[in-house]
């Protein structure tokens, strides 16, 4: 798989002054890194949601998955439920993805500017208030996260023995398409749905910042942090980017019942298979005061991990589901 970056005046990159913290960093990032891994086809094992794994292949299929998850759900056993999600046997924890598409780099790179971040450890958690709240007159978009960004990208491609071709334009804008979070939590959706949604089940996001609009930023939870690691191998600049997504389980006879709209809910899922952005309907939803103050059946992280190879266009994007055991804990229903 590849990816070209060819157009770089979308991506609003600036000659800045360069701080001790990009410095820093890139000192780092010049001594090498060795916990992080070249990108391999082979580093991840993953599971497709198109085919039904060969039962000499993989100890599950989705039929009997879909079965369980059914019957878990009618009888109420949710000590069950939680036990099959967490059985890799039952229930894969990693799933394939498909590349990443983001039309309008300017937009990514707005979003970007309200996320916290941590580049190769060194942590970025200061915000402004939300995307939904206007910038002042003639006040860039931008952050002190993407700031250093810039200021890293610029500081890998001088480096002695990194290919010549390396454009530090280009490797910003080819990490903004990682760092828009609606285009991930758009795709994560889309892929783990097929697997948990059934008759009675849907797949929600729990409501942050980013799904607010003007004015209310400060009623909503702080995304996670985008966790972004930059190393240079073999003359080549690698990055992996995670982003973290907090997802719920909800059963539809809870949230009818709690007065959720039931038109809202039908069309959730449909609107998923769209090649657009979470649509209106679906944030009426997420914005339904039936709906904000309600715990999912089961909680559900979700990291959508990809590594990549700038120099030779190589990636692997993948999705991982755990079901955290402090979110999930306190009750049994």
């Amino acid at each position: 798989m590849s990816t070209s970056y060819s157009n770089t005046r979308h991506f609003n990159a600036y000659t800045g002054h360069k701080g001790s913290v990009a410095k820093s960093l890139a000192a780092k990032i010049k001594g090498g890194n060795t916990t992080s891994k070249s990108i391999s086809s082979s580093s991840v094992t993953v599971a497709s949601n198109t085919t039904t794994p060969p039962r000499n292949n993989q100890p599950f299929t989705l039929s009997v998955l879909h079965q369980k998850l059914t019957q878990y759900t009618r009888g109420s056993d949710r000590r069950q439920m939680l036990r099959l999600l967490k059985n890799p046997k039952e229930f894969p924890s990693s799933h394939e993805m498909k590349n990443v598409f983001v039309e309008d780099i300017a937009m990514a790179e707005r979003e970007a500017a309200y996320e916290r971040g941590v580049l190769n450890g060194v942590k970025f958690l200061k915000v402004k208030g939300g995307p939904g709240e206007p910038n002042k007159e003639n006040e860039p978009m931008d952050s002190y996260f993407l700031q250093t960004l810039r200021e890293i990208c610029g500081h890998m491609c001088e480096m002695d023995g990194v290919s010549g071709s390396t454009d530090p334009m280009a490797l910003y804008g080819g990490l903004l398409l990682r760092l828009c979070r609606s285009t991930s939590e758009k795709d994560a959706l889309e892929e783990i749905t097929p697997w948990l949604a059934r008759e009675e089940l849907i797949v929600l996001p729990l409501k942050r910042r980013h799904h607010t609009v003007a004015g209310k930023v400060g009623e909503s939870k702080l995304a996670q942090p985008i966790d972004v690691e930059l190393f240079v191998e073999a003359g080549d600049v690698h990055a992996k980017v995670t982003m973290t997504h907090e997802f719920g389980l909800f059963r539809k006879s809870d949230l009818l019942s709690r007065g959720v709209n039931e038109h809202r809910l039908s069309e959730w899922s449909k609107l998923l298979s769209k090649e657009k952005p979470l649509s209106s309907n679906q944030h009426k939803l997420l914005h339904d005061a039936a709906f904000t103050n309600m715990r999912p059946w089961i909680f559900l992280d979700v990291d959508v991990i990809e590594r990549i190879n700038f120099g030779s266009g190589n990636n692997v994007r993948f999705l991982s589901v755990t079901v955290p055991d402090e979110k999930n804990s306190g009750y049994v229903r």
